[in-house]
Protein backbone atom coordinates (compact mmCIF):
# COMPACT_ATOMS: atom_id res chain seq x y z
CA UNK A 1 0.00 0.00 0.00
CA UNK A 2 2.82 2.22 0.83
CA UNK A 3 4.72 1.89 -2.80
CA UNK A 4 1.56 2.36 -4.25
CA UNK A 5 1.29 5.79 -2.36
CA UNK A 6 4.63 6.57 -3.16
CA UNK A 7 4.31 5.49 -7.24
CA UNK A 8 0.83 7.70 -7.39
CA UNK A 9 2.79 10.62 -5.54
CA UNK A 10 5.89 10.01 -8.17
CA UNK A 11 3.58 10.01 -11.21
CA UNK A 12 1.39 13.10 -10.11
CA UNK A 13 2.13 16.55 -11.61
CA UNK A 14 1.21 18.01 -8.16
CA UNK A 15 3.73 16.17 -6.47
CA UNK A 16 5.96 19.21 -5.73
CA UNK A 17 3.09 20.64 -4.07
CA UNK A 18 1.97 18.03 -2.00
CA UNK A 19 6.06 17.24 -0.76
CA UNK A 20 6.10 20.65 -0.04
CA UNK A 21 2.67 20.63 2.27
CA UNK A 22 3.78 17.60 3.94
CA UNK A 23 6.91 18.89 4.25
CA UNK A 24 5.45 22.32 5.67
CA UNK A 25 2.85 20.02 8.17
CA UNK A 26 5.82 17.67 9.66
CA UNK A 27 7.38 21.00 10.50
CA UNK A 28 4.65 22.46 11.81
CA UNK A 29 3.90 19.80 13.89
CA UNK A 30 7.38 19.32 15.38
CA UNK A 31 7.63 23.09 15.83
CA UNK A 32 4.65 23.21 18.15
CA UNK A 33 6.28 21.44 21.61
CA UNK A 34 9.09 24.23 20.81
CA UNK A 35 6.82 26.85 21.06
CA UNK A 36 4.54 25.80 23.77
CA UNK A 37 8.03 25.53 25.30
CA UNK A 38 8.88 29.42 24.36
CA UNK A 39 5.61 30.71 25.67
CA UNK A 40 5.46 29.46 28.96
CA UNK A 41 9.47 30.27 29.14
CA UNK A 42 8.52 34.04 28.21
CA UNK A 43 5.30 33.87 30.99
CA UNK A 44 8.07 32.96 33.30
CA UNK A 45 10.62 35.61 32.68
CA UNK A 46 7.52 38.15 32.88
CA UNK A 47 6.32 36.98 36.09
CA UNK A 48 10.28 36.93 37.18
CA UNK A 49 10.39 40.51 36.02
CA UNK A 50 7.51 41.53 37.18
CA UNK A 51 8.39 39.91 40.94
CA UNK A 52 12.36 41.63 40.32
CA UNK A 53 10.17 45.24 39.83
CA UNK A 54 8.78 44.70 42.75
CA UNK A 55 11.59 43.75 44.98
CA UNK A 56 13.30 46.79 43.78
CA UNK A 57 10.11 49.01 44.32
CA UNK A 58 10.32 47.35 47.95
CA UNK A 59 14.07 47.90 48.45
CA UNK A 60 13.75 51.72 47.42
CA UNK A 61 10.88 52.36 50.13
CA UNK A 62 13.51 50.16 52.69
CA UNK A 63 14.79 53.76 53.93
CA UNK A 64 11.27 54.92 54.51
CA UNK A 65 10.00 51.83 56.24
CA UNK A 66 12.98 51.89 58.11
CA UNK A 67 12.36 55.27 59.17
CA UNK A 68 8.60 54.64 60.33
CA UNK A 69 10.13 52.19 62.49
CA UNK A 70 12.02 54.51 64.26
CA UNK A 71 9.54 57.23 64.89
CA UNK A 72 7.11 54.40 66.26
CA UNK A 73 9.82 52.92 68.35
CA UNK A 74 10.57 56.56 69.75
CA UNK A 75 7.18 57.53 70.32
CA UNK A 76 6.72 53.78 72.00
CA UNK A 77 9.93 54.81 74.72
CA UNK A 78 7.69 58.39 75.31
CA UNK A 79 4.46 56.46 76.25
CA UNK A 80 6.07 53.50 78.37
CA UNK A 81 7.38 56.82 80.38
CA UNK A 82 3.97 58.15 81.23
CA UNK A 83 2.75 54.61 82.71
CA UNK A 84 3.82 53.02 86.00
CA UNK A 85 3.67 49.34 86.17
CA UNK A 86 5.76 46.66 87.96
CA UNK A 87 9.26 48.27 86.09
CA UNK A 88 8.48 51.43 87.29
CA UNK A 89 7.54 51.37 90.94
CA UNK A 90 11.17 51.67 92.27
CA UNK A 91 12.03 54.96 89.89
CA UNK A 92 8.12 56.06 91.24
CA UNK A 93 9.73 55.79 94.63
CA UNK A 94 12.39 57.26 94.27
CA UNK A 95 10.81 60.36 92.63
CA UNK A 96 8.25 61.36 95.12
CA UNK A 97 10.90 60.86 97.43
CA UNK A 98 13.80 63.45 95.49
CA UNK A 99 10.49 65.76 95.20
CA UNK A 100 9.81 66.50 98.59
CA UNK A 101 13.01 66.39 99.44
CA UNK A 102 13.45 69.22 96.84
CA UNK A 103 10.74 71.06 97.76
CA UNK A 104 12.10 70.92 101.32
CA UNK A 105 9.59 68.29 102.62
CA UNK A 106 10.14 65.73 104.94
CA UNK A 107 8.06 62.45 104.04
CA UNK A 108 6.06 60.76 106.31
CA UNK A 109 4.93 57.50 105.11
CA UNK A 110 4.78 56.36 101.62
CA UNK A 111 2.92 53.74 100.57
CA UNK A 112 2.19 51.75 97.21
CA UNK A 113 -0.55 48.99 97.30
CA UNK A 114 -1.17 46.46 94.79
CA UNK A 115 -2.74 47.31 91.61
CA UNK A 116 -6.40 46.50 90.57
CA UNK A 117 -7.04 45.30 87.38
CA UNK A 118 -10.15 45.81 84.85
CA UNK A 119 -10.72 45.32 81.01
CA UNK A 120 -10.14 48.22 79.11
CA UNK A 121 -12.61 49.28 76.27
CA UNK A 122 -12.88 52.44 74.05
CA UNK A 123 -14.21 55.65 75.40
CA UNK A 124 -13.73 53.81 79.05
CA UNK A 125 -13.17 56.06 82.38
CA UNK A 126 -10.34 54.77 84.04
CA UNK A 127 -11.57 56.82 87.10
CA UNK A 128 -14.47 53.94 87.89
CA UNK A 129 -13.52 50.28 89.06
CA UNK A 130 -15.59 48.74 86.73
CA UNK A 131 -16.13 49.28 82.32
CA UNK A 132 -18.60 52.06 81.76
CA UNK A 133 -18.51 51.71 78.14
CA UNK A 134 -21.59 50.72 76.60
CA UNK A 135 -21.66 46.89 76.19
CA UNK A 136 -21.51 47.16 71.86
CA UNK A 137 -18.32 48.86 72.70
CA UNK A 138 -14.87 47.57 70.78
CA UNK A 139 -13.02 45.64 73.42
CA UNK A 140 -9.26 46.07 73.67
CA UNK A 141 -6.24 43.66 73.94
CA UNK A 142 -5.45 45.36 77.05
CA UNK A 143 -6.11 45.76 80.92
CA UNK A 144 -6.35 48.73 82.67
CA UNK A 145 -4.50 48.62 85.64
CA UNK A 146 -4.40 50.85 88.63
CA UNK A 147 -1.92 51.74 91.59
CA UNK A 148 -2.64 53.45 94.70
CA UNK A 149 -0.22 55.65 96.01
CA UNK A 150 -0.65 56.95 99.50
CA UNK A 151 2.00 59.62 100.40
CA UNK A 152 2.18 62.02 103.38
CA UNK A 153 4.29 64.76 104.06
CA UNK A 154 5.25 67.87 106.37
CA UNK A 155 6.88 71.18 105.38
CA UNK A 156 5.82 74.42 105.15
CA UNK A 157 2.82 75.97 103.03
CA UNK A 158 5.51 77.08 100.57
CA UNK A 159 7.13 73.66 100.45
CA UNK A 160 3.82 72.17 100.63
CA UNK A 161 2.74 73.78 97.33
CA UNK A 162 6.07 73.18 95.81
CA UNK A 163 5.99 70.04 95.91
CA UNK A 164 1.91 70.10 94.92
CA UNK A 165 3.31 71.73 91.81
CA UNK A 166 6.09 69.10 90.97
CA UNK A 167 4.10 66.48 91.33
CA UNK A 168 1.14 68.12 88.70
CA UNK A 169 3.89 68.80 86.43
CA UNK A 170 4.89 65.16 86.37
CA UNK A 171 4.13 63.94 82.72
CA UNK A 172 2.81 60.30 84.32
CA UNK A 173 -0.54 59.17 83.79
CA UNK A 174 -2.05 59.66 87.50
CA UNK A 175 -5.08 61.11 89.32
CA UNK A 176 -4.75 62.42 92.62
CA UNK A 177 -7.66 60.83 94.47
CA UNK A 178 -8.02 62.86 97.43
CA UNK A 179 -5.90 65.66 98.98
CA UNK A 180 -6.07 66.44 102.92
CA UNK A 181 -4.10 69.30 104.33
CA UNK A 182 -3.97 70.22 107.75
CA UNK A 183 -1.33 71.58 110.76
CA UNK A 184 0.66 69.55 112.67
CA UNK A 185 0.71 69.71 116.48
CA UNK A 186 4.12 70.24 116.81
CA UNK A 187 4.30 73.68 114.63
CA UNK A 188 1.23 76.35 113.30
CA UNK A 189 3.62 76.97 110.66
CA UNK A 190 3.86 73.42 109.80
CA UNK A 191 1.52 71.19 107.33
CA UNK A 192 0.87 67.68 106.77
CA UNK A 193 -0.09 66.82 103.43
CA UNK A 194 -1.90 63.61 102.97
CA UNK A 195 -2.21 62.39 99.43
CA UNK A 196 -3.69 59.78 97.53
CA UNK A 197 -2.85 59.00 93.92
CA UNK A 198 -3.51 56.83 91.26
CA UNK A 199 -0.83 55.92 88.52
CA UNK A 200 -2.09 53.88 85.47
CA UNK A 201 -0.85 51.75 83.12
CA UNK A 202 -1.97 49.28 80.57
CA UNK A 203 -0.96 45.76 80.31
CA UNK A 204 -1.67 43.35 77.46
CA UNK A 205 -4.08 40.36 78.53
CA UNK A 206 -1.26 37.76 77.79
CA UNK A 207 0.97 39.56 80.33
CA UNK A 208 -1.88 39.43 82.94
CA UNK A 209 -1.35 36.19 84.90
Amino acid sequence: MIENLAERLAQSKHRWLIVTGVTLLIGLVSALPQVDLLLAERSERASLQEELTQAEATAARLPDYERLLAEKQEQLGGLRQLVVDEAQLGALRSWLVEAARQSGCRVRRIDLAAPTMKPWSGNDNPLTPVSTSPAASKETLFQLQTRTVAFSVTGSSTEVLALLKAIDADTRLKHANTIELKPTSQRESELQLDLTLWYFALIRNSDVA
